[in-house]
């Protein structure tokens, strides 16, 4: 729960799944940076990338974004960009010619485009390596680690994500959701899930990408909204013989109360409104990782109205489930409360496609799908990650019943969209429980003949 509104500030709640990255990690005798991919070999795609570390150390963040969109590297912008910013932030340097080089290698079970934080993985397990690898980990804690992940993501790949993903990966727990307040990265704890009560994933198998259009475009529409409601704020200030010396806010749209926006702020919202048009009466928007562009129309009401309603739709979510985890199991009283959240599951799934714009048909059936089976212990369910595709999380019981109405429900989609949905039944620890491990591998004589 909580999903894109992680960037404006939200309360959000994640678990981890039972895939993962796995790099491995060598030095070289060079000062060149290599990079393979296990995944991309397997596919017959271009598998490996290298580079001299003094060119990373060279050059811009902006302009190693440039070079890693060119065809076939962006996947290896998600690797080298976690040197890059380690050295960025003074953490290694890798213009010192003492600095030899190093083999990287990929392999992630974690399915691309799936919505299930497939690209922090490959981060984190990136990062912890090289935390290691450079006697680092005094400096790198978990959060910081995570958070240059992010900065891997926004910067080089040119992903324009929240940190929800990257903390998750890093330090998420085994069978419980973990409670992160996004302003910037506070962990409230953990939620453990009631007694018989799981949470699995349905894989719709259509891709999705937060580096798309309409996911930068949402964002940036929200925080135009939160700029459009500090000005009318202000407004309201003078009107009361008030100065407004800082953003009421704090700087998060999520902390804004849904009673005050709908009733003093939401009516001001346009619609839509000219890229423009809007820097022209209001200036820039405090986003980092989105400009709004002059040519472009964006929804700013309805990208605002998910993101104020998805922050109290989480609060009430986390209060549900903590609730439901304090009642015994089989009762009508704890199936009410955990259909109470299974249902504002249903209400962040419908803002997505409504209000954010980060709908797919294929996400949307499973959820109806999901709706016709509630007898059999199916509580609610909701697109994830960046929309437009990826996964769909389901609230169920751990049941016979519910098993048999998952299969009949991925043979239904399989029926009507002529594709093959993917279950995610398990749960496995983050990456920092997990930590790495030093192979000495045996020497290889290697015949130069």
């Amino acid at each position: 729960m909580g999903g894109i509104a992680d960037y404006t500030g939200s309360l959000v709640c994640e678990a981890t799944l039972d895939r993962a990255a796995a790099v491995a990690l060598a030095p070289r005798d060079d000062r060149d940076f290599q990079v393979f991919s296990f995944n991309l070999f397997d596919e017959h795609k271009p598998f490996t990338l290298r580079i001299p570390l003094a060119s990373l150390a060279s050059q811009s963040a902006e302009q190693l974004r440039i070079e890693f969109n060119q065809p076939g590297r962006r996947w290896a912008g998600y690797l080298a960009g976690c040197l890059f910013v380690l050295h960025e932030a003074g953490l290694i340097d890798l213009r010192d010619p003492a600095q030899t080089g190093l083999d990287l290698a990929l392999y992630s079970t974690v399915p691309l485009g799936a919505g299930v934080s497939s690209s922090a993985a490959i981060e984190v397990a990136t990062m912890m390596n090289l935390r290691d690898h450079f006697g680092i980990a005094d400096k790198l804690d978990a959060m910081r680690l995570a958070t240059l992940c992010q900065r891997v993501e926004n910067q080089i790949v040119g992903a324009p994500c929240g940190i929800m993903d990257q903390v998750t990966c890093t330090l998420g727990r085994a069978g419980a959701l973990l409670k992160l307040l996004c302003q910037p990265h506070e962990i409230q704890g953990f939620i453990e899930l009631p007694p018989g009560v799981r949470l699995l994933g349905i894989n719709t198998q259509v891709k999705h990408s937060i580096g798309g259009g309409q996911y930068s475009r949402t964002r940036c529409a929200a925080f135009m909204g939160h700029k459009i409601i500090l000005a009318k704020m202000e407004e309201m200030g003078r009107a009361a013989g008030l100065r407004m010396v800082a953003d009421p806010t704090g700087g998060y749209l999520a902390n804004l109360p849904l009673d005050d926006y709908k009733k003093y702020f939401r009516p001001f919202l346009p619609t839509a409104i000219k890229g423009s048009d809007f820097l022209t009466t209001f200036g820039p928007t405090i986003d980092t990782a989105t400009a709004v562009d002059p040519e472009t129309d964006y929804p700013v009401q309805s990208a605002t109205d998910h993101h104020v309603h998805e922050a109290q739709r989480v609060r009430n979510f986390v209060q549900f489930l903590e609730t439901a985890a304090t009642l015994p199991p089989n009762t009508a009283e704890r199936s009410r409360v955990l259909d109470k959240a299974g249902h504002l599951m249903y209400g962040s799934h419908v803002s997505y496609m409504r209000d954010a714009l980060l709908g797919a048909d294929e996400a949307d059936l499973l959820v109806e799908l999901v709706r016709k089976h509630e007898r059999a212990g199916l509580y609610g369910a909701k697109i994830t990650g960046g929309g437009c595709g990826g996964t769909v999380a389901v609230l169920a019981n751990q049941s016979p019943q519910a098993d048999d109405a998952i299969a009949q429900i991925t043979q239904t989609y399989q029926q009507q969209t002529g594709k093959t949905a993917e279950i995610f039944w398990g749960t496995s620890p983050g990456a920092w429980d997990v930590g790495t491990e030093l192979v000495e591998l045996p020497a290889v004589d290697v015949d130069t003949r």
